[in-house]
């Protein structure tokens, strides 16, 4: 033995294995500590001002939108007054009436806006009222009219019924800075800043617009109020660092607002009603004027660092400029430098303590473990095959120490226990527990897979999922059981069947298949959908099953197996598109286009940019009288340069896919309305109403009905031009909130329309809770009305449905003069389709004295023959 040692020995390093080890790890440890110093030595003071430069900016930019996004209340603020005012007669307005629609405004529409302080208005009688509810004073209400004999009285609360704080005699309206800009141009300003109604200590601005009644009457002066008390206390709260300064400067480079307000107290005088701005210059802080001076000759936007008193600062600006850019302020931060670095300083060091602390711990543990570890490893390396094969055999020696014959006793277990789990986890794996099938992992490793087969079908069990959150899992178990059992009985024994997904599963039909047994298996697998035979009963439940199957002919292979599955994939997409049980073999052409779908997508995102979307609009028609036309769809199309014409059909799921269509849904309500305000101007009726759809997706955005009734005003239009149109499935996503939404649009006077009416399931639950003033036809029972007795029974249903709601009913998708005739005899309100008009560009309607015409399809056809 000694001469095979020698014959075989191998060199060995002088030192062990354990001091080796410990050699290294400190080497190593004192060229990183060398590195480190070094690195901070050269470039520590530039990494630290790039790092604060960073961080600096960062706090900058959330800053910048928490102000802005604070200056835009105001705006959002009036336009839901001017809008209320829109719909009153001046000649009968009472300030007193607005009451509650400002209260509202204050203390629900903008509860957590605190810093909106007053809402007031002003009529052109010189009356006013105004609510608030700042810090200092809480609620109270303010009103100027007759019935406090032309005296400006505080209410103590929101109630007129409150005690009276105060009282101003000679109070004129017109004269405020918040009323007079605007009075004189009719445009909305921000004002100048101005003191309080009493002169004291609080002064602030205002967004200022004109309120005009329904006949178009100025009414007076809508005025929304930010204290400067408040934009204090609040850019206390923003600013970056505690010791930081932050400053809001306006247009004349003057202090409007401070983080400290001591500086702006100076703008108060005792002998004038006026406000005593001061420049930064003239403020007496070192920091502050030093900061003016350097903004001052700063040439490009950027950082910039001064130093006061031998203390370094860090200077940065941002626009606070609103929402319609007309207050043209910024925002000035300066911060020590010491805020940033102390912390980076402090944090390195703590760094390095730990690191020293780490390693020395590490090398002890190191030394001690490997000095116990080495001798047993050696062995443990030499076995270490054994481990995984369950076969892990003792040492032929003896005695051990306990230690190693703990660790050779726990190996042995391991072992076997590993062999076990690897059992365990491979059947876990490649068989599905509840049915007993292969997995797809586990079919993929048969053999029997790849030998002569070439059919492969997915079945998608389509209410599997809704079976087990109703009926739970338990039954979910036997509802999948019993399908597999329904579908062994139906195909041949060679057939091998794997559990894909949870409601999904894959079928491999034996032998070489033709067109032929497609056909026999499609048949056979659409009837475990369809049928008196799909109808099952339990003890307790009557359930059928619901689904689709795609499936594709090719030989399989290793290779080629997830291809042929995607293939089977999206056959089965087809075939639920058009309906329960049906079967679809999967072609070239479904591969072209899903490639399609995605070249759509991608055009998608810059069409609204290069102006490839347009608007048509199709007329809805009183069958009563078809000579004029006072209502039509808004429809949208897309021709996109690299593709051509692409129907609505495909891009709009695509659109709510990749949630462009909130742009896209913006974009057509701006030039929807954009359309119809120069249509009316042409000569259309001024009450013509335009139908807009909407998604789900659209509607459940928090400024959708902000958006939607600010773009009515601006446009020229009112609320009662617009009707929105959603379909059940908008209904399905949110009932309460889309609700509540829905309720809140139809009370400032927006139509709502229930378009598709009777295409799913449950139209009819959702009619109870829902605001509606019409409904449509869902366009599959217009089209059978003729020889489909039960689309002629649905539609007498649901005009039966629509005359006990007192809503008019709409027929979409007319195509001929017998269609029409026959839902005019059947009593359909209105009607809409090619027979009357193509859906056309709104410049091609003739308009003329208040009336729209339009030009039926058959009669342009007569007129061309």
């Amino acid at each position: 033995m000694q001469i095979l040692k020698q014959q075989f020995s191998v060199k060995a390093y002088p030192l062990s294995l354990t001091k080796t080890i410990l050699l290294t790890l400190t080497a190593t440890f004192f060229v990183v500590l060398v590195t480190m110093y070094t690195f901070l030595h050269f470039e520590g003071y530039a990494f630290i001002d790039t790092i604060s430069e960073t961080i600096l900016n960062a706090k900058k930019q959330t800053l910048e939108r928490t102000i802005n996004n604070y200056i835009n209340v105001p705006q959002q603020s009036n336009a839901i007054v001017v809008n209320a005012i829109g719909r009153e007669d001046v000649n009968t307005l009472a300030v007193r009436d607005l009451s509650g629609l400002l209260i509202n405004n204050i203390s629900n529409v903008f509860s957590e806006r605190d810093y909106l302080d007053m809402v007031e208005f002003g009529s052109i009688n010189g009356d006013i009222i105004g609510v608030s509810h700042d810090r200092l004073q809480e609620n109270y209400l303010v009103v100027k009219d007759a019935g406090t004999d032309n005296k400006l009285m505080f209410f103590s609360d929101f109630s007129q019924d409150t005690r009276v704080e105060k009282v101003i005699t000679h109070f004129d309206t017109p004269s405020r800075e918040w009323y007079k800009s605007v009075d004189a141009d009719r445009r909305s300003h921000w004002s100048r800043p101005f003191r309080d109604y009493d002169d004291s200590l609080t002064a602030g601005i205002a967004w200022s617009s004109p309120a005009f009644d329904r006949h178009g009457q100025f009414a007076g002066v809508v005025a929304s109020e930010l204290h400067f008390s408040e934009l204090n206390n609040n850019l206390q709260q923003f600013k970056p660092f505690p010791e930081s300064i932050l400053l809001i400067v306006n247009e004349k480079n003057e202090l409007v607002a401070s983080s400290d307000p001591a500086l702006t107290q100076k703008m108060f005088t005792a002998t004038s009603h006026k406000l005593n701005l001061q420049t930064l210059a003239q403020t007496g802080v070192p920091e502050i004027v030093e900061a003016n001076k350097a903004l001052e000759k700063q040439n490009t936007p950027g950082m910039l660092s001064i130093r006061v008193h031998d203390k370094p600062f860090y200077v940065d600006t941002f626009a606070v400029q609103g929402q319609e850019s007309q207050l043209n302020w910024k925002g000035v931060i300066i911060s020590p430098a010491t805020a940033i670095t102390h912390d980076i300083l402090r944090y390195g060091l703590l760094v390095m303590l730990v690191l020293f602390t780490a390693c020395g711990l590490g090398f002890l543990a190191v030394g001690w473990v490997l000095s116990r570890a080495t001798r047993p490893l050696q062995e443990m390396a030499r076995k270490a095959d054994e481990l995984v094969t369950h076969r892990w055999t003792p040492s032929p020696d003896k005695r051990h120490f306990p230690e190693i014959a703990s660790l050779e006793t726990t190996f042995m277990a391991l072992s076997h226990k590993l062999a076990e789990s690897f059992e365990l986890q491979r059947k876990k794996i490649e068989e599905d527990e509840t049915t007993g099938l292969w997995t797809r992992a586990g079919l993929e490793h048969n053999p029997a897979l790849y030998k002569r087969r070439n059919m492969v079908g997915l079945i998608h069990i389509s209410n599997m999922y809704n079976i087990v959150n109703v009926l739970g899992t338990e039954f979910g178990d036997v509802f999948i059981n019993e399908f597999v059992s329904r579908l062994r009985d139906l195909l041949p024994s060679e057939t091998l069947i794997a559990r894909d997904t949870t409601d999904k599963l894959l079928v491999i039909f034996p032998g070489l298949n033709q067109q032929k047994e497609y056909l026999h298996y499609r048949d056979v697998l659409s009837s475990l959908f369809r049928g008196e035979a799909n109808e099952h009963q339990t003890a307790e439940i009557k359930y059928v099953y619901t689904g689709n199957v795609g499936m594709m002919l090719e030989t399989l292979s290793e290779e080629n197996f997830s291809t042929v599955h995607r293939g089977a994939g999206m056959a089965l997409q087809q075939a639920e598109a058009l309906g329960n049980g049906v079967v679809t073999l999967f072609t070239q052409e479904m591969y072209e286009q899903e490639l399609f779908n995605i070249k759509l997508h991608a055009h998608l995102n810059d069409a609204i940019h290069q102006q490839e979307f347009h608007l048509v609009l199709q007329p809805i028609i009183d069958q009563s009288d078809e000579t004029l036309c006072w209502e039509g769809e808004c429809l949208l199309r897309w021709h996109s340069e690299a593709l051509g014409d692409i129907p609505p059909a495909r891009f709009i799921p695509l659109a709510e896919e990749s949630g462009l269509i909130v742009p896209l849904g913006k974009w057509v309500i701006e030039e929807a309305c954009r359309e119809l305000a120069a249509m009316i101007a042409r000569g259309a009726p001024h009450d013509f109403l335009l139908h807009i759809n909407v998604s789900a997706i659209q509607l459940l955005q928090q400024d959708f009905a902000w958006h939607l009734m600010d773009t009515v005003r601006t446009s020229g239009l009112t609320n009662s031009n617009i009707c929105i149109e959603i379909t059940e499935s908008v209904l399905m996503q949110d009932m309460k909130r889309i609700g509540k939404m829905l309720g809140y649009l139809r009370r400032h006077g927006v139509s709502i329309s229930l378009d598709d009416f009777g295409s799913g399931f449950s139209s009819l639950s959702y009619l109870h809770a829902l605001p509606f003033d019409s409904i449509k036809i869902d366009r599959n029972f217009v089209m059978g009305v003729i020889d489909d007795e039960k689309a002629q029974s649905v539609i007498n249903s649901l005009i039966v449905l629509a005359s006990g709601f007192n809503v008019p009913l709409i027929a979409e998708g007319i195509e001929d003069e017998a269609v029409k005739l026959k839902l005019k005899s059947l009593g359909c309100d209105k009607a809409q389709g090619y027979y009357f008009r193509r859906p056309s560009a709104f410049s091609t309607f003739h308009c003329e004295a208040g009336a729209f015409y339009y030009q039926p399809t058959a009669a342009r056809e007569e007129e061309s023959v």
